[in-house]
């Protein structure tokens, strides 16, 4: 990971002298949420509601007029979160994930440059610590209600994770060197990162079910940030 990010630093220098508004350096907070994939052969399953807060520091090249290359350093949780049909599901923290992010975009100006719509494509390349949580049970339900008895055991193939991520961002100019920024981005994992084998069992019922839910990493994000121009090259 070092090697990768000491060539997009090349690049970013190499690429963006020319280039006009330079250098911009931001912050940026975003809401995300975990996409998972289940194979339940009881159908009572749920894909669970998994959020968390992305944050971190960004830097902005411009390469052209209307392209820029952007790298940084972010962070997020990984959770685990299990959901069945009917009621509400549950979600754990587990693990922490440093990202780094490698992409180019675009900068369509609007309304007299004042407002530029930014399409934006590239790898975010990231690191997990080992995780805790391995096994769990219990019990969905209330009076009432029919009860759903589980225990789970959870697997990381990987702590690290491979992204590719497509997205679209709005600058808002607020100043001549600051820009307010939004953004939506979805981030696709390429290999597996979790693996959560669970086995649940209504009460009232005489079968019990094996199923398992898996994730590659992937999330989809909402944010908003600040990015300031400077002229450090």
């Amino acid at each position: 990971m070092t090697r990768t990010f000491t060539c997009a630093l090349l690049l970013l220098i190499a690429t963006g002298t020319h280039a006009q508004d330079k250098t911009l350096i931001g912050v940026e907070v975003a809401y995300s949420a975990d996409v998972f994939k289940i194979a339940d052969p009881g159908a009572r399953m749920s894909k669970p509601d998994v959020s968390a807060a992305l944050w971190g520091v960004n830097i902005r090249r411009s390469i052209h007029k209307y392209a820029f290359f952007e790298t940084g350093v972010y962070m997020r949780a990984y959770k685990v979160g299990l959901a069945f049909d009917g009621y509400y599901g549950s979600q754990s923290t587990d693990r922490t994930a440093y990202l780094l992010p490698l992409r180019i975009g675009a900068r369509l100006p609007l309304l007299k440059s004042a407002v530029a719509i930014c399409p934006v494509a590239g790898f975010t390349f990231g690191i997990t610590d080992e995780g805790s949580l391995i096994k769990s049970d219990g019990i969905f339900g209330w009076d009432g209600v029919e009860k759903i008895q589980y225990k789970y055991t959870v697997q990381y193939p990987s702590q690290v994770l491979t992204l590719v991520q497509v997205g679209l961002g709005v600058d808002i100019k607020l100043w001549p060197k600051t820009l307010l920024h939004l953004n939506t981005n979805y981030y696709a994992g390429i290999s597996p990162a979790l693996r959560q084998t669970i086995q649940y069992q209504p009460q009232n019922g005489q079968v019990h079910y094996d199923a398992i839910q898996t994730s590659k990493g992937s999330f989809v994000a909402a944010g908003i940030g600040i990015k300031y121009a400077v002229n450090w090259f």
